[in-house]
């Protein structure tokens, strides 16, 4: 096998010889090493193969472009390693054959067919920011290996899921803490959502958005907070995920905004996200004096979004899972009076969006989240989703209709949510198995699990159970007790109608009787 490369600056080399590949050089940033390239084999004059991105890296390299020959050559040598970006890079090379992939990864020193190459780089810095920077390097490794040690092709099979093991901090001055997220089957129960709980303040946001940085490699500020991964780590087995999709229509969530650089905002317009992570929510980023600064999009810039994502599920052929996605919202009265079918099966852009416009701030969320979860999950690897409060602007039958809806998609591309939220609907919609509870008490930081069934529960029993929510809790008890003081109880009733619940009489007779 040949290589030349297509270099950014100065003159390229170029061969006659076949197969050889073509490695173009790219510009991308990690934490200043740039050692992106995107490989295409030539098997013949008429024939070739695109393989994806590679990352190459030499043993010197602290910073820059990697230093590649400039002109053509078989072999790189012991100073250099590379990395395939994905499985599917492998898989393309591996139904090529022994003859071509063995010279192929052998020239590049590829540290997944080679565990000698592997142990010589594993240390180095650029090794660890760059190689290994993003969603799904270390899995990739692992699952090529196996691929070239079998000689036979992998076969994707969804398996009966798993634990993902998470230690992090959500907030600065908090404890760490271990979470076990589950995702393993029981039975015919739905497994692919786990539920975060809790009262404000105790770091749901900020366990999601550190989940998204370290899940996807995307988020870190520094090179030295991805090195001391101050986001927090995966413990135990590398989770199955090749790429992260949040979803949050809060002004306020601290997860992090693609289009820090020109050449990331070319990579989101190109591809909608940054090599896997796919943000989906309100606010974007601006450029104020070099400084990192956010703003909130307008009406228009959201309407444009759902337009954009739709047209990716068009151009992907994914109309009919979106259909299947949508049909619990055709149940929903709401929906059925907005005429949703119709507004899919429109397909002139200006009428579209004059549709879409025309929703409610409920209904353009739930349109917007269904189209852009179809659009952005991967159907080749399993995805991370992470959803924050979806119960804004959503009235609770509604908000449980989308739960369905959600379900559907995961299963339809094979991926798994966490939700965070503060909606006992969303716990009754889910086994308790599933369900975390997070607490803080001062510094201290922890996760248990209801002692209850919150399934199908009821939600006032759901509420008790999570938020403690007992008598001396709300704002009626205190007016109750107040009113009781100068009223008797023929009184009151008639200052509501003689229209007061069973629970709101027994807790002011009871009140009474104590005061007697």
């Amino acid at each position: 096998m040949w290589f030349v490369v297509k270099f950014r600056e100065g003159k390229s080399p170029s061969t006659n010889k076949y197969p050889h590949t073509v490695l173009v050089q790219d510009n991308w940033d990690d934490y200043s090493y740039k050692t992106t390239f995107h490989a295409t084999i030539h098997l013949s004059p008429d024939d070739e193969v695109e393989l994806g991105s590679v990352k190459i890296l030499k043993e010197d390299q602290t910073h820059g472009l990697t230093p590649v020959p400039r002109k053509a050559f078989r072999v790189l040598g012991e100073k250099f390693c590379s990395l395939g970006a994905d499985l599917e890079y492998y898989e393309k090379l591996f139904k090529l054959g022994v003859a071509v992939y063995e010279g192929y990864l052998e020239g590049l020193q590829d540290v997944a067919y080679s565990d000698s190459v592997r142990a010589q780089f594993e240390d180095h810095e650029g090794f660890k920011v760059s190689l290994l920077r993003f969603s799904g390097a270390e899995r990739t490794i692992v699952d090529a290996s196996r691929l070239f040690m079998r000689k036979t092709p992998t076969i994707r099979r969804r398996g009966r899921g798993f634990v993902m093991r998470f230690k992090t901090q959500v907030a600065r001055q908090a404890t760490s803490l271990i979470v076990d997220f589950d995702f393993r089957r029981k039975g015919p129960l739905p497994n692919r959502i786990n539920v975060l709980i809790g009262y404000n303040g105790t770091g749901k946001t900020r366990m999601l958005a550190n989940l998204a940085t370290v899940a996807s490699g995307y988020g870190y500020g520094e090179k030295r907070d991805f090195l001391e991964k101050r986001a927090g780590r995966f413990v135990g087995t590398q989770p199955p995920f090749k790429s992260v999709v949040v979803v949050s229509y809060s002004a306020f969530d601290t997860f992090a905004i693609p289009g820090k650089t020109n050449i990331e905002k070319r990579r989101l317009e190109n591809e909608g996200g940054i090599f896997g992570y796919v943000y989906c929510g309100l606010r974007e980023r601006i450029d104020v004096n070099d400084d990192e600064a956010y703003r909130l999009k307008n009406l228009e810039e959201v309407d444009q979004e759902f337009l954009s994502a739709l047209e990716r599920i068009r151009s992907s052929d994914r109309m009919s899972i979106l259909l299947d996605v949508l049909k619990p919202l055709l149940q929903d009265a709401s929906f059925q009076r907005i005429g949703l079918t119709t507004l899919y099966a429109d397909k002139n852009e200006e009428s579209l969006l004059d549709l879409y416009h025309g929703l409610s701030s409920g209904h353009k969320i739930v349109t917007k989240m269904m189209t852009e979860l179809t659009a952005h999950l991967d159907d080749a690897h399993p995805t991370l989703v992470l959803i924050d409060e979806p119960e804004t602007h959503l009235h609770p039958p509604l908000l449980a209709t989308v739960l369905k809806s959600i379900r559907i998609c995961l299963d339809h591309f094979d991926g798994y949510a966490i939700i965070s939220t503060h909606s006992p609907v969303v716990l009754q919609e889910t086994p308790s198995k599933y369900v975390l509870v997070l607490k803080r008490i001062g510094e201290l930081s922890k996760v248990v699990t209801p002692s209850i069934e919150t399934f199908g529960e009821n939600i006032s029993v759901i509420t008790e159970e999570v938020f403690n929510l007992d008598d001396g809790s709300t704002d009626w008890h205190d007016t109750l007790q107040s009113l009781a003081r100068s009223h008797n109880f023929e009184e009151i009733e008639d200052m509501f109608g003689r229209r007061l619940g069973f629970g709101a009489r027994s807790y002011m007779a009871n009140f009474m009787k104590e005061d007697l």
